[in-house]
């Protein structure tokens, strides 16, 4: 909270261009001054050499980045420059030839800056100021951005939860219509995933054995909905422990499997589930038999899951990812590789 507030505060304008003014005052200060030390007269003079600059800078900042150049109207920026240029230095003349003799001060001073070295110094200052302009609307831009994609990935984190806890209770509702002893324990196991999802899965990312143990449960939660006769097999490779991966990515992968794969008509359900796990990369496979699907599941083949499965990829492993899926009549598989 503290770390928070104090780049809020270090971010703020308020605070950036009092700064940025008392340094220029110092440097402008001690580029003119007339001895090896700045005295008082080299920070009025200072002052007064900031008046143009002052104009110059705001006029760019506040009219010409944002009306011209942030709309990309580019050469209608360019042309401006030379005019607000020109103008700054009137702008210094007339400080110099008017104001100062009209200020009630002992001073008396002449502008005796060539006017080279002051064109060079109001160039300098009007590209400085347009660089640091871009590059905080770039920060902004690329803050706002990054909070978005939070906000997305966990919207779709959030949409595993409901359409897994809909699949989860019309087993177990199916369980006690049967009268099942079974009924308790899987009320049981459906807590502890449901836990795991509600308290476990906050961070970015979660250790790959434990999602691979909540995967497991899950699966036995989803052989209720299948008959004795479906073929349901879970074979892990490797050491997954240790190493991180985004959560509740393959969920929606094993729910769509079970959603079409044990509902087979003339040939043997199955759903094969295969994971290769180690330090560099994680290899996915999961293949089921087409079947046919209720009526409240009826839908694109794939669905919501799927869709989910391939944003959070995108999003989560931009160009570290390989997502492909084979199937003809009979057979559907996914096959998801992620580079770690």
């Amino acid at each position: 909270m503290i770390r928070k507030t104090i780049i809020q505060i270090l971010s703020s304008k308020w605070l950036q261009h009092p700064v940025f003014w008392v340094l220029s005052l110092y440097v402008i200060g001690d580029y003119f001054a007339i001895s090896n030390t700045i005295q008082s007269i080299d920070f009025f003079y200072s002052g007064l050499f900031h008046i143009p600059l002052f104009f110059l800078v705001y006029v760019n900042l506040g009219l010409l980045v944002p009306k011209l150049l942030q709309k990309r109207r580019f050469v209608l920026y360019l042309l401006s420059i030379p005019a607000v240029i020109f103008a700054a230095y009137g702008l210094h003349e007339l400080t110099f030839e008017m104001l100062l003799p009209a200020l009630p001060t002992e001073y008396y001073m002449v502008s005796f800056t060539d006017w080279e070295v002051l064109v060079t110094i109001f160039v300098i200052y009007f590209v400085l100021t347009t660089l640091l302009k871009l590059s905080k609307s770039w920060y902004v831009l690329q803050k706002v951005e990054k909070e978005k994609l939070a906000i997305e990935l966990n919207s779709l984190k959030t949409q595993v939860n409901p359409h897994f806890l809909f699949n989860s209770l019309n087993s177990i509702y199916s369980l006690s219509l049967a009268k099942s002893e079974q009924t308790p324990e899987t009320v049981l196991e459906l807590s502890n995933l449901l836990r795991y999802m509600l308290y476990e899965v906050g961070d970015d990312t979660v250790d790959l054995g434990k999602e691979l143990e909540m995967m497991e449960s899950y699966v036995e939660l989803q052989k209720l909905r299948a008959d004795e006769s479906t073929e349901v097999t879970f074979k892990v490779t490797g050491e997954p422990s240790g190493i991180k991966v985004a959560p509740l990515l393959f969920f929606p992968l094993i729910e769509n499997s079970f959603k079409h794969g044990v509902k087979a008509v003339s040939n043997k359900a199955y759903v094969h589930i295969v994971m290769v796990a180690n330090e560099k990369d994680i290899l996915f496979e999961i293949e089921n038999n087409k079947g046919q699907v209720d009526d409240v599941e009826q839908g694109q083949f794939g669905g919501i899951g799927l869709e989910n499965v391939k944003r959070r990829l995108s999003l989560i492993y931009p160009g570290k990812h390989s997502f492909r899926i084979v199937e003809d009549e009979q057979v559907y598989k996914v096959e998801l590789k992620i580079e770690l």
